[in-house]
């Protein structure tokens, strides 16, 4: 293996171990008080979105406990995605809430190698220093991730002068302390972008259209889908047409559950507010873009002081003909 990819591989091997590190320490944090008086955690809204498809659809979106329904103190947390990830979630409803947690966690860390391989695959013939710094953002998200009704002596506490789990992960630190999906999320959409990248863009379109659960991420990621895509382009925008139209237009046609979400989107429930585990998404596909546009602009032959290795340039000629 050439000595670049060695340090590539390095670089995500420690990233990995960071992450599983901050898993240790959240993981317990998932099972103590809830985080509010007034709400549970965030898996509290996919786990209640879920019994209400089965027992009382029409109030899925509902930001509020219902009369009969499953009892999660205080109380549950609203359900705001998109109806596609109803069917993923389908399989945790067989275990108590709990359980249900333990389990979901635990899968979102058994993922984070999965995820690494999309990130070597699509770094290892980068530039060295951008794809190490690439591979740290999407694996360990150390950059600041600012939440709406936070100070800015808050921010700089937590992001700076605290040498603790919050300085280097917030993000995926509160994403596994709270059950919260956006961690799937980065692992969906990074992984179409891989097969995009592979030219299979039927597996592309299929990942990217459960990854659209929430819209933030699929338009951020959006572009550079469309680029990796682009010789198979036909096939990655029928695909996932089909997709999205099969795993959420059947939503639309059982008790209005399709509207019920359009009209939750229109009204600013999803997109208000940003918390640190939303940037976990955003900043990886936007280092994984920045990476890409420098490629794409070295291999055109405008030089800035990162240049490519000539191995970088050739693959980039081969994966463009």
């Amino acid at each position: 293996m050439p000595r670049e990819k060695k340090v590539i591989v390095i670089v995500i091997l420690v990233a990995v171990a960071l992450n599983a590190f901050t898993f240790c320490l959240a993981f317990p944090q998932a099972f103590q008080l809830p985080q509010s008086a007034t709400f549970a955690r965030d898996f509290s809204a996919y786990y209640i979105g879920e019994w209400r498809l089965f027992h009382n659809p029409t109030q899925i979106y509902y930001g509020g406990v219902v009369p009969g329904g499953y009892q999660i103190l205080p109380r549950p947390q609203t359900f705001k995605y998109a109806p596609s990830f109803l069917i993923l979630f389908v399989p945790f409803l067989t275990l108590s809430y709990q359980n249900a947690l333990a389990a979901f966690d635990l899968l979102q860390l058994a993922l984070i190698p999965a995820l690494a391989f999309f990130v070597y695959k699509l770094v290892k013939n980068k530039n060295l220093v951008l794809g190490s710094i690439a591979a740290v953002i999407v694996l360990i998200d150390p950059l600041p991730s600012p939440s709406i009704g936070n100070s800015v002596i808050n921010f700089f506490h937590y992001r700076v002068a605290s040498l603790n789990v919050h300085s280097f992960s917030l993000g995926y630190y509160v994403g596994y302390m709270l059950g919260n999906a956006h961690i799937l999320q980065t692992v969906l959409l990074v992984g179409a972008l891989y097969f995009g990248y592979a030219k299979k863009p039927w597996l592309s379109a299929l990942l990217f259209a459960f990854g659209s659960f929430d819209p933030r991420g699929a338009l951020v990621a959006l572009p550079l889908l469309l680029w990796y895509d682009r010789h198979l382009m036909l096939k990655f925008i029928t695909g996932t047409a089909a997709f999205l139209a099969a795993t959420n237009l059947p939503f639309f046609f059982y008790y209005g559950i399709g509207f019920a979400f359009l009209h939750s989107e229109v009204n600013g429930f999803i997109v208000s507010q940003m918390y640190p585990y939303d940037w976990i998404p955003l900043y990886s596909i936007a280092a994984l873009t920045i990476i890409e546009v420098i490629t794409v602009v070295f291999h055109r032959g405008i030089h800035f002081s990162f240049p490519l290795s000539q191995k970088a340039k050739n693959f980039e000629r081969t994966q463009n003909r």
